[in-house]
């Protein structure tokens, strides 16, 4: 008998499994509450940083780090977690007991993740961008393909074109392990920085629609 098929034929193991699922879910919305004012302001550069210096770290390509490795990066990026909600994240996510956790896993649990809706529309602004389907984008390409015309700034009156699409490219740039072309990875860290300071599925999409004409 399998696990899912003994989680199923046992209503109490199942009802233990969902309360640690709830409480598991709790440590991560009380985490993520503290980091959302911080977020807010600086989610961008927050999230396509910390995605770049795990990028460059990560040497063997395995994608999981050790407790001291997200420790260092948390204090690098100015994220202050307790010790105390630290250890109980830490004891959620390594499953296996390895001192070892994959970092999709622990800043989707630190900083929130983006619904599949939003993710869909990322993923088709990129697939046009990438119409080789190399899986990287040479950044010139960007550049011309990038339109801020309809860009809120833009409209009031209050910035460019060429001053939204400067700081758009500047920021992606400086997240890109190699700043003259960029990854899905890389595209899409920039896009999960964004989205955590805004609430409506609707704004969100209208920010990819409108440069990129999706």
């Amino acid at each position: 008998m399998n696990f899912l098929s003994f989680r199923a034929s046992s209503g109490e193991l199942e009802q233990e499994f969902d309360k640690q699922e709830t409480d598991d879910y709790k440590v991560f919305r009380k985490i993520q509450g503290m980091l959302r004012e911080t977020l807010r302001n600086r989610g961008v550069r927050v999230v396509t940083g910390l995605g770049k210096y795990f990028r460059q770290l990560d040497k063997s390509r395995s994608g999981f780090f050790s407790q001291a490795d997200f420790k260092e990066a948390l204090k690098l990026f100015h994220l202050e977690v307790p010790e105390g909600d630290f250890e109980t994240l830490w004891l959620i996510l390594d499953h296996s007991k390895t001192d070892k956790v994959n970092y999709g896993e622990f800043i989707h649990a630190v900083v929130g993740e983006m619904n599949e809706y939003r993710k869909a529309f990322v993923r088709k602004a990129y697939m046009k961008l990438d119409f080789n389907k190399t899986g990287s984008v040479p950044m010139i390409d960007i550049r011309k393909c990038y339109c801020a015309k309809k860009h809120p700034l833009v409209l009031a009156g209050k910035a460019t074109e060429e001053e939204i699409k400067s700081s758009f490219l500047e920021t992606l740039g400086d997240s890109c392990s190699n700043p003259s072309e960029v990854s899905y990875c890389e595209f899409e860290d920039y896009y999960e920085g964004l989205s955590v300071g805004i609430v409506d599925d609707d704004d969100f999409v209208n920010i990819l629609r409108n440069p990129w004409g999706i």
